[in-house]
């Protein structure tokens, strides 16, 4: 049911399989509103294959079973949502959790989602454990039906900002044998751009969950969070946003949003069909005409981020796309800093290598968050060390092309080890310096692991000589220049 075809950091390009086609990965349904859709779905699939809808709106409108596709007139995949977000708004639905999934199965959705029961992040504690444990009731019994149900299950992962309820939620769901987990209750903390909190939920999710199944993350629609929650496992989202910031006057750009009072210039930039024309031609314009412009222009900038995001995992470059993006909002930088907390369940998912290698970019303030420094410093353990070392520092890579290192091969014995003090790895024995990616990187800045990693490993020898390098070692002793080798050797 879901194909992986490219890795990189957690995220992957893949293929969920439905009955009626297949969703290539990380994508994005539209919500399509069966009580007033402004923008058709025509021109919903200029841009998108798969669209959500609320399942609920169609069992209360409808009052029968209809053929959900040719309702909204659409002939690919569709999802269909149980009415758990109206619980959220409104306190209550009246449905049964059990009649709304057959019905979902019933009016021929492709994906269907257990009715949960979602709730704001600044719940009580104490109601936000009935919630959690109803949903998991629910879960269960949902979990008896599947072999019945001729469509895909979604699985909503509840506790919010309560790990331990996240935690549990996510351990008893994943025993269940569900096609998606959903990660639900984001909504508020998406609105109010508290994008780090979601992002910690997800990871937390992430780091927890006992399948290898797709992750859909509730509600996330906006080119901002898309590929942070992407590196950290999420495969699918769904979001209104392209038609609600359209009603409002706001206009999606990859790095922020701007509103239509705000434009200063002429034209707007972007390269959508809202650059063909003034700014002043699109204030003019009749309202409901207007919010179709700009709402078909933020389809396009979402599914633009989107292939954006797959090409950058092929590329395996997703992190420094992170490094790019996180500027653009403080919460986001903030969290990418804090990575190096999770980077275990990046090291975890991250491959090592690539199909196309390619040169790796570090940043003082967020190289020890990568993968790769931690993979490096686990190996390292396993490494036999000899009893003397020598620490240079050089400028070229591979750190044993350089004339340094050459000229102090000239003069040394063996049982002398040469290791190389970098700032993003700390310490590169000799041994592995033009192993990928130890030289095959560029840096800016030094990492404080990096420098703590160098102290710790050097822990290991009974001497220690320095040359270009400011380290505090008691027992260490520095070079005044090359030659002095020759004496130590």
């Amino acid at each position: 049911m879901f194909e992986i075809l490219a890795k990189d950091l957690a995220g992957r390009v893949g293929r969920l399989h439905t009955k009626s086609g297949v969703v290539e990965t990380p994508a994005l349904f539209p919500v399509v509103d069966v009580r007033r859709q402004d923008v058709s779905t025509e021109v919903l699939g200029r841009y998108f294959k798969q669209v959500i809808t609320n399942s609920y709106f169609i069992y209360r409108l409808a009052g029968r079973v209809v053929n959900v596709k040719e309702l909204l007139k659409w002939g690919s995949v569709v999802m269909t949502d149980s009415g758990a977000y109206q619980i959220l708004k409104y306190g209550t639905v009246d449905v049964d959790p059990d009649e709304i999934l057959l019905y979902q199965w019933e009016i021929g959705s492709d994906i269907g989602v257990i009715l949960d029961l979602p709730f704001d992040y600044e719940e009580p504690y104490h109601s936000a454990v009935l919630k959690v444990e109803e949903t998991l009731r629910r879960a269960k019994r949902a979990a008896e039906l599947l072999e019945k149900l001729d469509m895909l299950v979604v699985a909503p992962i509840q506790g919010a900002l309560y790990r331990d309820l996240l935690v549990k939620s996510t351990r008893e769901l994943s025993k269940l044998d569900f096609h998606i987990y959903a990660i639900g209750s984001p909504t508020t903390l998406l609105e109010e751009y508290k994008l780090d909190l979601v992002l910690e939920m997800v990871a937390t999710v992430k780091s927890n969950l006992q399948r290898e199944a797709a992750v859909h993350l509730f509600g996330a629609g906006h080119p901002l969070i898309l590929p942070f929650a992407v590196a950290l496992g999420v495969d699918l989202f769904d979001s209104a946003s392209y038609i609600l910031y359209a009603r409002d006057g706001r206009i999606m750009l990859r790095d922020r949003t701007l509103h239509l009072d705000d434009v200063k210039t002429e034209y707007l930039p972007c390269s959508t069909r809202l650059c063909y024309m003034s700014v002043e031609e699109l204030r003019e314009m009749p309202r409901e005409e207007r919010i179709l412009h700009i709402a078909e222009h933020n389809l396009a900038i979402l599914r633009e981020e989107l292939l954006e995001i797959k090409q950058r995992i092929h590329e395996g470059t997703l992190w420094e796309y992170l490094e790019i993006k996180a500027r653009a909002h403080p919460s986001l930088y903030r969290f990418l800093k804090s990575l190096h907390k999770r980077r275990t369940l990046l090291e975890a998912f991250d491959p090592e290598t690539h199909p196309t290698p390619h040169g790796l970019f570090f940043y003082g303030d967020t190289a020890s968050s990568r993968p790769e420094p931690c993979r490096h410093w686990a190996r390292m353990t396993q490494l036999d060390t000899p009893r003397r070392a020598v620490v240079i520092r050089v400028e070229t890579k591979p750190y044993t092309q350089s004339w340094e290192y050459g000229y102090i091969k000239s003069l040394m014995k063996n049982d002398i080890h040469v290791l190389f003090y970098d700032p993003t790895f700390g310490i590169v024995p000799e041994e592995v310096a033009e192993v990928y990616p130890l030289s095959q990187n560029e840096g800016e800045g030094e990492s404080e692991e990096a420098r703590a990693f160098a102290h710790q490993w050097l822990e290991r020898y009974d001497e220690v000589y320095l040359y270009g390098v400011d380290f505090a070692i008691p027992k260490a002793k520095r070079l005044k220049s090359l030659d002095d080798v020759r004496y130590i050797a």
